[in-house]
């Protein structure tokens, strides 16, 4: 039964709006303030990297 409950919890966290989706809004906002990267800025060159590491690269020069 704990599985059950623990795997019918876990869309809520992955889906688009869920918990982990907001918490990696908040960090690329806290990136972009950070580097100062404007959301059009963001849009244009980083928009659709998934790599963290690439993502923050590209937020840094972005802001520079």
């Amino acid at each position: 039964m704990l599985l059950l409950a623990v795997l019918t919890g876990c869309p809520r966290n992955h889906m688009p709006g869920g918990v982990l989706d907001r918490a990696a809004r908040k960090d690329v906002r806290q990136l972009l303030e950070q580097y100062g990267c404007s959301d059009k800025d963001y849009e244009n060159f980083c928009v659709g990297i998934e790599d963290i590491d690439e993502l923050e690269e590209c937020i840094k020069e972005c802001g520079s």
